[in-house]
């Protein structure tokens, strides 16, 4: 009986600890030149790492890495609303006058469209309906 409870303990840690192995070293690094807004939190201009935060959820954690300021944004894998932007390791952003609204994640390793803030809408509308441009940013897949 105490073997069989050993076997069952050891089997259930192994599953576990595997499939968080499988999952947790993914992310992608970008230096991002300028001020930008994810959702409703501005960050700063600087080297930032995008991660999602679970295999089975489409959140994604953005952390600068020097202060360490982290947010978390819904951001579905789902299919790019940009056609002509390339298929991978880029980062792109809306410009709205002179912010910059983050809009997708498009790496290796990290996948993700963020849906416009409120404040992005906000000036769209004003602005004509549209964001002027969609700023496109090298990004650095890592395992």
């Amino acid at each position: 009986m105490k073997t069989l409870k050993t076997l069952l303990l050891s089997v259930g840690a192994v599953a576990l600890l595997g499939a968080s192995g499988l999952y947790a070293q993914t992310k992608a690094t970008a230096n991002i030149p300028f001020a930008f807004t994810a959702q409703n939190t501005t960050l700063p201009a600087g080297e930032y790492t995008m991660s999602p935060t679970s295999a089975s959820h489409d959140l994604m954690l953005i952390r600068n890495t020097e202060t360490n300021k982290a947010v978390m944004v819904l951001a579905p894998s789902g299919t790019s609303e940009y056609k002509g932007a390339p298929d991978k390791n880029v980062v792109l952003f809306h410009r709205i006058g002179d912010r910059y609204f983050l809009a997708e994640v498009k790496t290796a390793a990290v996948r993700g469209h963020v849906s416009p803030s409120k404040l992005e809408r906000e000036l769209a509308a004003e602005g004509g309906g549209q964001p002027l441009a969609a700023v496109i940013v090298p990004a650095l897949s890592a395992r």
